[in-house]
Order: structure tokens, then C-alpha cells, then sequence
């Protein structure tokens, strides 16, 4: 089932942004996107670097309890080998408190960001903080927290 939301642009673009580490341009490690107003496209709500998060799970703990949400974050871990690795996780966001209509709108267009992006593993879907946090990523990567 497809939603028929377009993503935005703007959204391929500052996944590009993300995944691309150059001199010229900060770092940034997270984008947050959200339905446009009148529902037709996906869009970038904010995005930042990790000074402007704190950490992953401060920024997932601010999102929406009753609106849905898509984020991109540049997650840090160490792998099995011990050594410090990053992977870009999709995270579907869609809490309890939002309208089913928009958790409907919210899962059937999910398909089509992860297609847009290439983004095929590494995607987290949750209703509460529990099932999205870092310990959530961390299994999801098979990796252990950064000391």
C-alpha cells in the first residue's frame, strides 16, 4: 500500500548531506522529517550536529508524543572488533498519541522514504521511546555503546 506522499527534495539532499563528510561543510548527524502541511510531501523539520542533540537518545526523546515523525541520525557504536564504527539509521516514528490517519499515512509512505534514501537495514519503526533509543540501535547495529 502506498501513501502517495512525495519526498521532498529537500530530504534526499540533507541524506546526502549526512552521509558525505567534507572540509567545507559541518557534520551533521541528524535530520528530522515531518508530513508538509497539507500532507502531500515529506519534508526536513530540523537537522544538526550532535552539539545540537546532546546525544541520540535526547534527540529521540524530543520528539512529538502525538505527531509522527521521520529521522535520519549518523549513529556511532563499536562493533564487534572492537573498533568505533557509524551507521545511518531510518527511524519511523509514529507515537500513540498521533491520529491514525497520520500513523496510517505514516507507515504506507515508510517504503517509499527508505527507497528514495537506499536505505534497506538499520530502520527502526517505534510507538514509544523504548523501542527507538540507543539500546534499540544498538541491537539493530549489533554493536555495544561508545565508552
Amino acid at each position: 500500500m502506498t501513501s502517495g506522499v512525495k519526498v521532498g527534495d529537500c530530504c534526499k539532499a540533507k541524506f546526502l548531506q549526512l552521509s558525505l563528510t567534507t572540509q567545507k561543510q559541518q557534520k551533521i548527524v541528524f535530520f528530522v522529517m515531518k508530513f508538509s502541511d497539507d500532507m502531500k510531501k515529506i519534508i526536513v523539520e530540523r537537522f544538526g550536529t550532535l552539539e545540537d542533540c546532546g546525544s541520540y537518545d535526547n534527540l529521540i526523546t524530543s520528539l512529538p508524543i502525538d505527531d509522527v515523525r521521520y529521522v535520519c541520525f549518523d549513529f556511532e557504536y563499536i562493533n564487534k572488533d572492537n573498533c568505533r564504527k557509524s551507521d545511518i539509521l531510518l527511524i519511523s516514528w509514529h507515537p500513540d498519541g498521533s491520529s491514525v490517519r497520520k500513523k496510517m499515512i505514516c507507515a504506507s509512505s515508510f517504503s517509499a522514504l527508505k527507497s528514495s534514501l537506499g536505505i534497506s537495514r538499520n530502520v527502526l519503526e517505534g510507538d514509544c521511546y523504548s523501542e527507538v533509543d540507543s539500546k534499540a540501535a544498538l541491537e539493530k547495529v549489533g554493536g555495544k555503546a561508545l565508552p
